[in-house]
């Protein structure tokens, strides 16, 4: 079985080490970080884009789970967007020049009831974006946060083919059976809340980020169906946050 690094350079073809360079980098060690981000430096001489990408969910029920399973996903899903971030700004100062592109989720404004770890991460990452977004604009570099649903990828396929499927899996690990009951009978997504049967492609949001990449004033959020964008809409227009946590109880 080919290598994820193999499979990237056969996907690349003639462009690979030409316009393409494929390099391993650990978003939770600096070390590797500053290498890669130093090696960018020295050799185009000015950093214009960063996609933080890297992430991860977790399968533990959060009252049985252990709590180093919160810093486990921390550490990539928000610790390893920060570092990215921290390490690019000041070549983007420099310049006066970047657009930072954060891949956050529709949980990362919208709480599921389910998958809290990776909940808990993504709201972190939005307030992070949320925070340096304004002064950072003052230097002409662009934040935006990307909020997919589910996403065709190695993180979602293996459970299921949308993500009611994933977390009904997940819901099924519940150890009580009062609350598994109640979680999975939440999970039975109605019209009115619906997040999980719609399945994009990532070259849709491929070519989303090239749309972000090329605008001269992208938005700060990005919600990439008209599912999330309804979510999003019925979300913010409730200061009590009251509505939110109905729709799930009216299940």
């Amino acid at each position: 079985m080919a290598t994820r690094q193999e499979e990237l350079k056969t996907e690349a073809g003639n462009i690979l080490d030409d316009t393409l360079f494929i390099r391993e980098l650990d978003v939770t060690k600096q070390e590797t970080i500053d290498e890669t981000v130093m090696e960018i430096v020295n050799n185009e001489g000015q950093i214009d884009v960063l996609v933080n990408n890297a992430g991860v969910s977790v399968g533990h029920w959060w009252e049985t789970g252990s709590i180093q399973t919160y810093y486990d996903v921390m550490e990539i899903n928000y610790f390893g967007c920060a570092r990215m971030t921290k390490a690019v700004v000041p070549y983007m100062k420099e310049k006066r020049s970047g657009k930072i592109l954060q891949i956050s989720s529709v949980c990362g404004f919208y709480a599921v009831p389910i998958i809290i770890q990776y909940v808990a991460s993504k709201f972190a990452l939005e307030g992070f974006s949320e925070s340096i977004a304004p002064p950072l604009r003052k230097f002409n570099i662009w934040v935006s946060v990307i909020e997919p649903g589910y996403v065709a990828t190695r993180l979602t396929l293996p459970h299921g083919n949308n993500a009611c499927a994933l977390y009904t899996a997940a819901a099924s690990i519940i150890p009580g059976e009062e609350e598994r009951k109640i979680v999975t009978d939440m999970l039975n997504f109605d019209p009115d809340i619906k997040i999980g049967n719609e399945t994009q492609d990532p070259e849709e949001l491929a070519r989303l980020f090239q749309d972000i990449i090329l605008s001269p004033n992208p938005d700060f959020r990005y919600q990439t169906s008209e599912t999330i964008k309804r979510l999003a809409r019925e979300k913010f227009v409730d200061p009590t946050g009251n509505a939110t946590i109905n729709a799930w109880l009216k299940q």
